[in-house]
């Protein structure tokens, strides 16, 4: 697909900041479809992502960890108070000129649902699978 990022994703996703609380942060994802949140700071730069599988491990943190990651980071969320202590720091992201195929390849690859979008450090969108899924039924 020669189609790019920027032509799909959505350009104004919802986003927290490091001192949210969890609580909030659970507020919060009940009011929204996405079950993600871009983590940004202050200056609107990418600092991690959070998911809804961060926040089952703050609710139930006896999850496998091959199922959810290492044993001490599952101990570390389960007794978390801000989104900054569970998000997944440094996630893969997408350029907004890249194509939807190389974005579907790194989600392949990463086996993720969700890409943040950044130009340089600065969030600019967010792409998820159901964006492109849209986005082929269209094209069909």
């Amino acid at each position: 697909m020669k189609i790019k990022v920027k032509e799909v994703m959505n350009s104004r996703p919802r986003t927290v900041g490091p001192n949210t609380s969890v609580v909030g942060l659970m507020d919060r994802l009940l009011g929204q479809i996405e079950g993600c949140f871009p983590v940004v700071d202050k200056n609107g730069r990418l600092i991690g992502i959070v998911t809804e599988s961060d926040i089952l491990q703050v609710l139930h943190p006896m999850v496998p960890q091959e199922i959810m990651g290492s044993v001490p980071r599952e101990a570390m969320k389960s007794t978390a108070d801000t989104v900054g202590e569970i998000m997944t720091k440094r996630p893969v992201t997408v350029d907004p000129s890249m194509t939807i195929g190389e974005a579907l390849n790194l989600m392949a690859a990463h086996k993720l649902r969700r890409l943040p979008v950044v130009e340089g450090e600065k969030l600019v969108g967010l792409l998820s699978f159901r964006d492109i899924i849209k986005l082929y039924r269209v094209m069909k």
